[in-house]
């Protein structure tokens, strides 16, 4: 018997990205406790889809520690903003645009939108002429410029095997035929789910993805043998979604959800302090837009210099253009707001380890790392009360209504002025919490696919990045 991990879908989103998102960042550091743990043993391999053979789906085996090299090697090579000069800072406008200004408005505003138009034509432009070597770059090239060998032998899925993805397979979809071959050759067939944010929320999300999410739940979902989920929450969702589309699907298993960021050397303090801290990719359901809300009012009732800033800290995701407008067109409150473009996990746990709390509005999430990440380095979370969120913060954290502005106002502004609120918090963490790491996550995955473990001590990781 061996477990077939298919990577495809974490082999095609390092091609074009160097930081993860939550989806990618679980995967890989399960799939890392996995071959922690029984990668030499023979029962479980990793592979990725082949060139097609008579128009059906083919699979070769990779060697994961190449895979692993090459997304640490990707993350590592991209350059980071100066520690000494987070991003946005306050800006002064042109010498033209000042004069602009000063036009009749029947001028400003064509004149504006043909301006805003002519950056757009250029950054099409240069997209458009870099398409050719992107395309031949992607073609030769595997994560990190890491070439896998896909000429080993097709792999034959025999009796007592499982396929299973731990990640996002509707970007890369199974055709039927090759599960339909699966399940004849009695191998199982096994994936996890990360959240139901594209059926619930689909205005949250871009056209391809809600045709493609839309797929794999009504097609592709009802045919595993075996369905994990990353929360007690995300496995509800999972069972009402597919009985809305008149579909069944084995009963969703939670896994426990690692962390491992508090591993990592944060150092002294690279901004200024104090600051509180947002982690996540900035998109809409993360709920920028409410701190922006919260951050202008304690701006407007508190004395500016007892604010702290606010640092979101993520990459730019989908859909956020009015937001990034907004906060640039107010000069993102002279610098009381700041943004780290895509923090690497050095910098990232530095952020944490110095920050005076976090924040974590989100409107939903399959489970939310960044507060279980939060409480590792012991500290204080202001969070959503919404979805999964309490599952992955328990009792330690601040919750409040991430639709009620004010809800959110008062609790933040309570810590600001009262830091024993944040101390109790802090000491309660620090008695009550126990990180959990990626291992406890790979060993609940080997042992439900019959695979047991040595009792091994626990091996050092290199992070991403």
């Amino acid at each position: 018997m061996t477990v077939w991990f298919d990577v495809e879908d974490l082999s095609r989103f390092f091609q074009k990205a160097s930081r993860p998102t939550g989806i990618q960042r679980l995967s890989f550091e399960t799939y890392r406790g996995i071959w922690r743990l029984a990668g030499e043993s023979g029962e479980v391999g990793f592979c990725r889809r082949g060139a097609p053979r008579g128009g059906r789906s083919c699979y070769r085996s990779i060697h994961f520690p190449a895979l692993e090299a090459g997304i640490i090697a990707a993350a590592s090579a991209v350059a980071l903003p100066a520690p000494s000069e987070p991003m946005p800072r306050p800006v002064q406008p042109s010498p033209l645009a000042a004069a602009a200004r000063r036009l009749p408005l029947e001028y400003r505003l064509p004149l504006g939108v043909m301006y805003r138009s002519g950056k757009t034509a250029l950054a099409a432009l240069r997209d458009l002429s870099a398409a050719p070597a992107r395309r031949r770059r992607a073609a030769a090239a595997g994560v990190g410029g890491h070439q896998f060998d896909l000429e080993n032998p097709e792999i034959n899925f025999g009796p007592g095997d499982w396929f299973v993805n731990l990640g996002a397979p509707w970007t890369s979809p199974y055709d039927s035929e090759f599960l339909a071959g699966l399940r004849a050759r009695g191998c199982g067939f096994a994936m996890l789910a990360h959240d139901l944010i594209p059926e619930l929320f689909p205005e949250w999300c871009t056209e391809t993805m809600v045709e493609e999410y839309d797929t794999w739940l009504s097609e592709i979902v009802p045919q595993a043998d075996l369905m994990f989920a990353v929360s007690k929450h995300t496995a509800a969702d999972l069972v009402r979604c597919l009985a809305q589309k008149g579909k069944t699907g084995p009963a969703p298993e939670v896994l426990p959800i690692g962390s491992c960021l508090a591993d990592v050397t944060a150092g002294s303090a690279i901004l200024e302090t104090p600051y509180v801290l947002m982690v996540g990719t900035i998109e809409a359901r993360k709920n920028h837009g409410a701190m922006m809300r919260v951050w202008r009012r304690l701006l407007e009732t508190m004395p500016r210099e007892q604010v702290p800033d606010l640092v979101f800290a993520g990459k730019v995701g989908w859909l956020t253009a009015d937001l990034i407008q907004q906060l640039t067109n107010a000069n993102w409150f002279g610098g009381k707001i700041r943004f780290i473009d895509s923090p690497s996990e050095t910098l990232l746990a530095n952020l944490y380890q110095h920050c005076a709390f976090t924040v974590f509005p989100s409107l939903y999430e399959g489970w939310g790392l960044p507060v279980t990440e939060s409480l590792c380095f012991g500290k204080t979370v202001v969070a959503s009360n919404r979805a999964a969120i309490p599952e992955a913060g328990g009792t330690l954290c601040a919750y409040f209504d991430p639709d009620n502005a004010h809800d959110a106002y008062e609790i933040i502004r309570g810590m600001i002025e009262h830091p024993e609120r944040v101390a109790a918090l802090e000491a309660r963490i620090a008695a009550e919490f126990r990180c959990p790491n990626w291992d406890t996550t790979a060993a609940a995955v080997l042992s439900r696919l019959g695979i047991a473990q040595p009792a091994a001590e626990r091996v050092g990781v290199q992070s991403i990045g």
